[in-house]
């Protein structure tokens, strides 16, 4: 039977509360936006930050996990380290491109096909941030891939929920709850270090003992995360003063504009960021709970918004 579209639509907003009236005006808004954004959307350029999906272990008893490790890279990474990055799944690895960051989060294995990709992008000058056990295969298996690139750990049990964490940019609190010190794995270095910085060939490999992105503290993920980007050289499309996590900022960007949106989980409306490739700045209001689009031509000017209320 063929699905009819706008008669579900109808009828969705009849049943909602009397707000059809709400839902027709927010879609002629959204629908203006995109008439007057088309434009400028000829063609997206990739950010220089791929996140790899480690789909062995979300294909794995081990599934809320690796869900848990995805979620939160996205979330130190966009509300913490206030960068962008694009997803590339272990299994489309081919589709990786040329990032100058490459995060693989807390992944305990991969397959070998996936590593070879990862490690040939990093010999051509990549910069890998890898959390946590990495050289399993697609079944957790010991496969040794850190003998390539010459990492040196074993693999022990990961049992203290509270623990301390010594990197490069700093010292940060880590704190792994509920079960996972009866199920995490960490890996323990020849010098007890917990933090390993590796030149290989044109790049470098940023290598966390402990599966950051399993612990409860998503500053410090930000913050290591934010180390990385400096190390890779990764110049951020935008800063804001804006400290509260519960505000993403996502720019895309066109060849000629930045199209940013933004949305709020927080109670606090004020919001604010400056695009760097024009610098400038803007700032406005957004209640929590909803969404803003902003398009930004490369001169500054605001091209369109959608639900932007300026200050």
């Amino acid at each position: 039977m063929q699905w009819d579209w706008a008669r579900e639509v109808d009828f969705g907003m009849q049943r909602s509360d009397g707000s059809a009236k709400v839902w027709e005006n927010m879609m002629r808004s959204l629908g203006e936006f995109a008439q007057r954004a088309a434009p400028s959307a000829t063609g997206l350029a990739l950010p220089d930050v791929a996140i790899v999906l480690p789909q062995s272990s979300q294909l794995s008893a081990a599934n809320p996990l690796a869900l848990e490790a995805q979620q939160k890279a996205v979330r130190a990474l966009y509300g913490y380290a206030r960068s962008e990055a694009y997803a590339v799944g272990e299994y489309q690895i081919d589709l990786l491109g040329s990032p100058k960051l490459i995060i693989l989060p807390s992944p305990f294995g991969l397959t070998q096909n996936a590593w070879r990709a990862i490690e040939e992008k990093v010999r051509a000058g990549a910069v890998l941030l890898v959390t946590g056990p990495w050289d399993g295969d697609a079944h957790m298996h010991r496969a040794m891939w850190r003998n390539s690139i010459g990492i040196d750990y074993t693999a022990e049990l990961l049992t203290v929920r509270n623990q301390k964490f010594h990197f490069a940019g700093g010292n940060e609190d880590l704190t792994f709850s509920g079960n996972k010190t009866t199920v995490l794995s960490r890996a323990v270095l020849p010098n007890g270090a917990e933090w390993v910085e590796k030149p290989l060939e044109k790049g470098k490999i940023l290598f966390s003992a402990l599966p950051l992105e399993l612990n409860d503290n998503l500053q410090a993920i930000g913050d290591v995360y934010s180390y990385a980007l400096r190390v890779a050289g990764v110049a951020p499309v935008y800063t804001t003063t804006v400290k509260d996590p519960g505000i993403m900022i996502c720019p895309s960007l066109f060849p000629d504009a930045t199209l940013y949106v933004l949305t709020s989980e927080s109670n606090q409306v004020r919001t604010e960021f400056t695009d760097a490739r024009s610098g400038r700045s803007y700032s406005g209001s957004l209640e929590s709970g909803r969404a803003a689009i902003l398009l930004v031509g490369a001169d500054g000017k605001l091209l369109a918004n959608y639900n932007w209320e300026t200050n």
